[in-house]
């Protein structure tokens, strides 16, 4: 349901007064006035929230999210995320104008450009300097660690709710679903001046995924999703090539080492490097035995060693390695 035509208009009226000012005061690279930004953009978020126009309120509200990180210090100001914030103003800009023949593709756009935004904000979290900080607060992490024998202050969860690693395949596959939703958009749409609009979502889409691969050191993916977004993205080659890597990000079947190597490989085949021949290795040079079979076991020993240190002898990776240290141990009487 949507508000009344006469809403609508009186609506758009407004936000483009709103819209004009973020222009104003996003006319140069420079950091803003946070507090004015802010203002704007609550303005915005409260009118069209308004109109019951489902997906417009939500990418009001993230632009509103992010001004306010920007007056509380929470988020640090350059260049590229100056440009996300101008492209996020403009695709507003473009949706209010939508308002009165607001339908799904508008509610999908709006939801896409929202999580592109939030994406590479996520990127530009600031920290404070050590000279901001108080010493006093400061206390040395090896002060709950004592050497001396007694038992630690701290101890690591070895059941955390959730861990760095799932936290990272989360934000990574929502990213890409990002990119995905745009990339698809792209690909459907006829050829024409929109066309246009439509690749500088998915770049958007990709440096968003970019920031949020940096903010976790994932430098494979970061340089992929910016070499991707440096392309015309004209060629249907190309499209497909952004489709197949945002579907790979969200395959939460992959484990993490399977992921690295098809990211690897996807990056590869997008500098147009032929995929290296698969060798056939015979299955007798993988077997230990005998004196290898003793140094295998020797190193999953010390891998299990590990696990104890971090309580989690429970879980699967651990269990796999007791099992092949039994299998070693029948292996390293052989010759």
């Amino acid at each position: 349901m949507t508000a009344p035509q006469a809403l609508l208009e009186f609506f758009q009226k407004e936000a483009t007064e709103y819209l004009d000012r973020l222009d104003q005061l996003l006319e140069d690279a420079t950091a803003p006035d946070a507090g004015a930004v802010l203002t704007s953009a609550r303005a915005l978020r409260g009118s069209a929230t308004m109109t019951r126009l489902e997906g417009l309120p939500d990418f009001a509200s993230t632009l509103e999210r992010l001004a306010t990180g920007l007056r509380d210090g929470e988020l640090r100001w350059d260049q590229r995320l100056h440009l996300a914030v101008r492209g996020a103003v403009a695709e507003l800009r473009q949706l209010v104008e939508r308002a009165p023949v607001w339908g799904e593709a508008d509610q999908r756009r709006a939801r896409t450009q929202s999580v592109a935004l939030a994406s590479v904000a996520a990127g530009y979290l600031a920290t404070k300097s050590p000279a901001e900080s108080p010493v006093l607060q400061v206390v040395p992490i090896a002060r709950f660690f004592p050497d001396d024998g007694m038992p630690a202050i701290l101890q690591r969860n070895p059941t955390p709710p959730i861990t760095l690693a799932q936290r990272f395949r989360g934000d990574i596959a929502a990213a890409a679903d990002g990119v995905a939703r745009e990339a698809a958009a792209l690909a459907t749409s006829p050829t024409g001046p929109s066309q246009l609009a439509l690749a500088d979502g998915v770049r958007r889409a990709l440096l968003g995924l970019a920031d949020v691969a940096d903010s976790y050191g994932a430098a494979s993916i970061s340089g992929l999703a910016t070499r991707m977004a440096r392309a015309p993205l004209a060629s249907g080659v190309e499209r497909a090539g952004v489709q197949a890597v945002a579907q790979l990000l969200m395959n939460r079947e992959l484990t993490d080492t399977q992921l690295a190597a098809q990211v690897k490989q996807a990056s590869l085949t997008w500098n147009g490097t032929p995929a290296p021949e698969v060798s056939i290795v015979s299955i007798e040079t993988l077997l230990y035995r005998g004196h290898s079979a003793v140094a295998r076991a020797r190193e999953v020993r010390d891998q299990l060693k590990v696990h104890w240190q971090r309580g989690s002898l429970a879980q699967p990776e651990a269990h796999a390695l007791f099992e092949e240290l039994s299998d070693l141990l029948d292996l390293a009487v052989t010759t």
